[in-house]
């Protein structure tokens, strides 16, 4: 009779959260750049994390917003002097 003892449980454990701890960033990923968040559950399958690595690394750069950034006033105590 096969068993499972607990070492197995505790390693079947880490590979749980080892896959799981990267979907947070992947989803806020997926978000920013304008497609759907379950669009970063796709890492969690073995052979189509690989597509979407590549569908992400060679989609269009210009959906990324800096909206986030445009209310910010300049920082007039930072001076770059203009080099000639």
């Amino acid at each position: 009779m096969i068993s499972f003892h607990i070492f197995q449980m505790g390693l079947l454990v880490l590979l749980v959260c080892a896959v799981m701890a990267p979907l947070p960033g992947c989803w806020r990923i997926c978000r920013r750049a304008g497609w759907p968040g379950w669009a970063s559950l796709l890492i969690v399958v073995p052979v189509v994390n690989a597509v979407a690595v590549f569908w992400v690394a060679y989609s269009r750069c210009d959906q990324f917003s800096a909206a986030p950034r445009r209310n910010v006033a300049p920082n007039s105590a930072i001076h770059f002097p203009a080099h000639r």
